[in-house]
């Protein structure tokens, strides 16, 4: 497990988020062989992930979890800039099961996917615990109390405090003393970086032990490279499955046949100089309004996020202009709610993209389901040679809620490709491929 991880500190809700994703320590290291070319044995089963992000880390946890003395697994996870290094790396890390836009559908299957054990975790995958969320009209606070009634049979406790108990808890809180505050204690802020890391710790560790358990070729390897189309791939896989959020455009098998819209968003990391004389409460939780703010300690946090839908750049490179904006905005709105922000100074910035889903009368889902058909079609319009392909996969769309939705869905995505069978998914998370033209 990554740095720091005992089995001291438990989270009741976050269980399959983080569950054994982080329980022994290994060495990382980035290895470019591919291992569908490492055995000749029939019996072993060989999967491509493309993606290193939640999902895709996800989705290759869950894969392993399948290996077996008579049928090993070996998964391919393939990633150009390496483990976290896209959207879900510059993510606020704000975990959480509520969403006043989203109806019940949209969360309670997660959350209560994600009650069912506890978590052993340290302090370093954790930065805060407890987030609050102001409400500055009616129609929020109705909107707000009735996501309260619709998940009031999830273990994970949302309640509503004061506006003079919030200034308590976040000391220049522009709040009146009579305003309804939303306070989830329970809610974590997960440091995403070096949870991802950890995840991948897990893969190869568990991949290692189940291979000296007599499971001998079971393995998981990293490829940094960059996969041009999905025709392409090398080795003889049983299932390839797509978890490239924003980037899965630049498949040609897929671009434009997804119901798929792309943010960029930028965050601020941001430090209490040591001459302001002040520092932040140890129980201090984070904010979410316009902005989200993500407290990483006494001196630090995370400010986040600008939102510009419809961004073809993808780019993690911020231009002096773009900076520029950013700041203006995310500090603007910020000091609106949390006015001593304006002392703060701002360290770095970094960019990602989000691949949102369509808003359906459930909620925006992620879109999960078996792509073969789309894939077909395309080389065939394309007049590409025939011969045995693996079966193409989707998890993706999921917009800013990645931390909620990947574990849970990232162990339907693994049954379904190992049992080939797309019926496992929830229906729900499937409506997009009838509503979409695979022509």
């Amino acid at each position: 497990m990554a740095e720091g991880v005992s089995g001291s500190n438990r989270l009741s809700f976050a269980k399959p988020a983080l569950q054994h994703f982080a329980k022994r320590s290994c060495r990382c290291g980035y290895v470019r062989s591919f291992s569908a070319h490492a055995n000749p044995s029939h019996a072993v089963r060989r999967y491509a992930v493309l993606g290193a992000g939640f999902a895709g880390l996800s989705v290759a946890w869950h894969l392993l979890q399948h290996t077996n003395a008579k049928a090993p697994v070996c998964v391919d996870l393939f990633d150009e800039e390496g483990i976290g290094a896209g959207a879900s790396g510059v993510s606020g890390g704000l975990l959480h099961p509520f969403s006043p836009k989203e109806r019940a559908i949209a969360l309670d299957s997660s959350i209560t996917d994600l009650t069912n054990t506890q978590l052993p975790i340290a302090e370093p995958l954790v930065w805060r615990r407890g987030i609050i969320r102001p409400a500055f009209t009616d129609n929020e606070i109705q909107e707000y109390k009735q996501n309260m009634m619709k998940h009031s049979g999830i273990p994970v406790e949302l309640t509503t405090i004061s506006g003079a108990q919030a200034k308590m808890l976040v000391p220049g809180l522009t709040v009146m003393a009579n305003d309804v505050v939303f306070f989830m204690p329970q809610a974590v802020n997960i440091n995403p970086r070096r949870y991802l890391q950890a995840l991948w710790h897990a893969c190869q560790t568990y991949a290692r032990d189940a291979s000296a358990r007599g499971c001998a070729e079971t393995k998981v390897v990293l490829i940094r490279e960059h996969v041009q189309c999905l025709s392409g791939l090398p080795g003889d896989y049983d299932g390839v499955v797509v978890c490239l959020g924003a980037k899965v455009n630049l498949l040609p098998e897929l671009a434009g046949k997804l119901p798929l819209s792309s943010c960029r968003g930028i965050v601020a990391n941001l430090h209490l100089p040591l001459e302001s004389g002040e520092e932040l409460r140890e129980d201090m939780p984070s904010i979410l309004s316009n902005t989200w703010l993500a407290i990483q300690g006494t001196r630090r946090l995370v400010l986040g996020a600008t939102r510009v839908r419809g961004s073809t750049e993808l780019s993690s490179v911020i231009s002096q202009n773009e900076a520029s904006r950013a700041l203006e905005e995310l500090i603007s709105k910020t000091a609106m709610i949390y006015p001593p922000i304006l002392t703060w100074k701002v360290t770095s910035l970094s960019a990602g993209v989000r691949a949102i889903p369509p808003r359906t009368n459930v909620g925006a889902l992620p879109l999960v389901g078996c792509i073969d058909e789309i894939v077909e079609n395309y080389l065939r319009r394309n007049s590409c040679a025939e011969k045995n392909r693996p079966h193409f996969w989707l998890f993706g769309g999921l917009g800013s809620r990645g931390l909620i939705y990947h574990a849970w869905l990232g162990k339907k995505i693994a049954e379904a490709v190992v049992s080939k069978d797309e019926a496992i998914l929830p229906q729900e998370l499937k409506q997009w491929k009838y509503r979409t033209s695979v022509v």
